[in-house]
């Protein structure tokens, strides 16, 4: 069933979907839509292509939400740089040197220190968990899920790899055992605005869109809460008909006229089956292991 507080958007979004067999296949698209839209940090289709790029430009724009890491994840990678680069096999080095560079958006280079540090460390948490969030993060989803699997039993009490491994078998479809990790995180963290932005994202995922919208309140009550924590939650409001206060979330971190437009691109996209039967022909296998 598809949780809706506002019966005339139920209706809009159903009537988008009338080619749809069943209400779980509207279930499913409305789960792509948000995979598309959020899982990969960007406003991206599933199959890698910004959605806001290309034919679609004109329509929506898209502005990075940058949180609190600019000088100080910039200091870390110049100091672990230097200590890497005097000791290229040495595994702290690498860790540290990989997650500052994904933390400052140099995956590519992230990438090729972590994956050598693997080579050379096969066994050491640090580095298996710095990679399997990397992975993650760039979508190599099936690794991410290997590796954090390998570094969550290693290091059980570390609330981070179970959240980064929710977010990865989220990525693949595997929106249950997600949702278990990120209780298991939410065991060893209480109350972590980080993991319940995850875990409202994971319940939008497969359509209960009024549990995850508490979740996603409860994540944003935090006054340490992030930026994804609010865009999550607009995300949510604007699939439930909410535009008003979801475009006033959107505008916390965002330009007015890009927060504008992207609740403008998501009414549009509510309304289009063309657009629903386009996006659910992308990312099928997705949504068939959804359920």
């Amino acid at each position: 069933m598809i949780a809706r507080k506002d019966q005339s958007c139920k209706t809009t979004l159903l009537n988008g979907l009338s080619s749809a067999p069943s209400r779980r296949l509207a279930k499913q698209s409305m789960g792509i839509a948000l995979i598309a839209l959020s899982l990969t940090g960007c406003m991206t289709l599933p199959n890698g292509k910004p959605l806001f790029g290309g034919a679609n430009a004109a329509k929506a724009s898209y502005a990075p939400v940058h949180t609190n890491r600019p000088q100080d994840m910039v200091a870390m990678a110049a100091y672990w740089g230097a200590q890497y680069e005097q000791d290229p096999e040495n595994a702290e080095a690498a860790a540290k040197y990989g997650r500052a560079l994904r933390q400052i958006g140099s995956k590519d280079q992230a990438h090729s220190v972590l994956q050598r540090a693997v080579l050379l460390h096969s066994s050491n948490t640090d580095v298996l968990a710095e990679y399997g969030k990397l992975l993650t993060s760039v979508g190599k989803s099936d690794q991410a899920v290997h590796i954090l699997g390998k570094a969550s039993s290693a290091r059980p009490n570390d609330w981070s790899l179970f959240s980064a491994l929710g977010v990865a078998l989220d990525q693949i479809g595997k929106h249950e055992e997600a949702l278990l990790n990120y209780d298991q995180a939410l065991t060893l963290s209480p109350n972590n605005s980080k993991v319940l932005s995850n875990k409202g994202l994971s319940q939008a995922l497969v359509g209960d869109l009024d549990i995850a919208e508490l979740t996603l309140r409860k994540a944003v009550s935090d006054p340490a809460a992030g930026a994804h924590a609010r865009q999550n939650l607009s995300l949510v409001l604007s699939l439930q008909g909410n535009f008003g206060e979801a475009e006033r979330l959107a505008r916390a971190d965002l330009p007015p006229a890009v927060a504008s437009n992207n609740i403008s691109y998501l009414k549009g996209m509510l309304v289009q089956p063309a657009l629903w039967k386009q996006m659910e022909q992308l990312d099928a296998p997705i949504a068939d292991e959804t359920y």
